[in-house]
């Protein structure tokens, strides 16, 4: 699967990871954090390799600790873009390595922050 579409689903995932309109799902805000890193992650990863864009020797693997950087370098983010990824790493790394939950206020700013940032990158 191209990374595109890996993006575009991962996006998915964190709509059907979200509470819904009715009340009758609860929102899973560790795994919307993580889906919502990884969509934004995998759009950015898209357009470096149609770009001929390598972050490190291995043209496959982006470092995800230098990956915003990288990316501003390289002309795919923007300051913006490189903030949001910081800010999406960082939901990442408190749901999948820390004891304190993703709460739900921050699950759908980081959900937020995916979709605008995937959007913008892969219209």
């Amino acid at each position: 699967m191209a990374f595109d579409e890996k993006a575009r689903e991962n996006l998915e995932a964190v709509e059907r990871l979200q509470s819904d309109e009715e009340g009758t799902r609860d929102c899973l805000g560790n795994a919307v954090a993580n889906r919502a890193y990884y969509a934004a992650y995998h759009a950015v990863a898209h357009l470096a390799r149609a770009r001929g864009v390598r972050f490190t020797a291995d043209s496959g693997y982006y470092r995800h600790d230098t990956f915003p950087a990288d990316a501003r370098r390289s002309g795919i983010l923007d300051d913006e873009g490189v903030r949001d990824m910081r800010q999406l790493h960082a939901a990442r790394v408190k749901a999948d390595d820390y004891d304190d939950p993703v709460e739900i206020e921050e699950a759908e700013v980081v959900a937020g922050l995916a979709q605008r940032l995937v959007k913008k990158l892969l219209p």
